[in-house]
């Protein structure tokens, strides 16, 4: 068995990051780069890996990544492996979200959620851990979410998703043990440009973000950056942690 005790070492991390376009896995990239590591940039939008790279002093690898195509992660994990000569963390940010009542929640409604949500965690968590193992050892972070354990009307699919993601993580960290930990943060309502999209189409945006906040036992938002330092701790610095989703919310699942 090989304890990496990633914390003490001397080289950089090489660390992958879904979802690195923006909100989470933007902050994450941009945290791990910051404090030396080399990283590897997945997403959808070409352009939009660019601007985040161009942010990253140094630069970061860019790769056009679809978590909800298996194909594509095939190729995009391994892109990004080739590019960084090797790897040492994997971090899945990658998500979406929409409302949708049960009579407006068809299968494609379904689909697109499952797919990128707890899919495409599966997908990317599979083609990492499968190298990390055979490699020596490295870390999984999968980000889940404070409705992993709570439902909300409207969110069903979403909610289902991220209780996957839970369960997919517990799993993976028994299956890739010693060599492999997997853990997942879960965190509450976050400032990200998802969130603030959605509360664009209420009528009050305004009066949609103070009822968001009221939810909150801490009266706020995270920030991106809250949840990246979460998301770093879990990969490097707690190293006896795996199995575990760490509670990031503010209070929401406290009650």
């Amino acid at each position: 068995m090989m304890d990496r005790s990633m914390w003490s070492r001397t080289e950089p991390l090489r660390v992958l990051v879904t979802g690195a376009t923006s909100g989470v896995g933007e902050a994450t990239a941009k945290l791990f780069a910051g404090r030396g590591a080399r990283v590897a940039l997945l997403g959808r939008r070409e352009g939009e890996l660019q601007r985040v790279a161009g942010d990253i002093d140094g630069g970061a690898h860019q790769v056009v990544t679809d978590v909800a195509d298996a194909e594509s992660v095939r190729n995009g994990v391994r892109g990004a492996i080739h590019a960084l000569g090797g790897l040492d963390v994997a971090v899945n940010a990658a998500g979406v979200a929409s409302h949708a009542p049960l009579e407006d929640l068809d299968e494609k409604r379904w689909r697109e959620v499952l797919d990128t949500n707890l899919s495409g965690t599966f997908y990317v968590a599979r083609e990492a851990g499968l190298y990390l193992r055979r490699s020596g050892g490295g870390a999984i972070v999968n980000v889940a979410s404070d409705l992993a354990t709570m439902g909300v009307a409207g969110l069903v699919h979403y909610c289902a998703a991220k209780a996957g993601v839970v369960g997919l993580t517990k799993a993976l960290a028994l299956e890739l043990a010693p060599h492999v930990r997997v853990n997942a943060v879960c965190p509450g309502p976050i400032d990200t440009p998802m969130l603030r999209s959605g509360l664009e189409l209420q009528s009050n945006p305004l009066l949609a973000l103070q009822q968001k906040e009221s939810t909150v036992p801490l009266n706020r938002l995270a920030h991106p950056e809250e949840v990246a330092a979460a998301i770093y701790f879990l990969a490097v610095e707690g190293t006896f942690a795996t199995g575990t989703s760490m509670a990031f919310d503010g209070g929401t699942s406290a009650a």
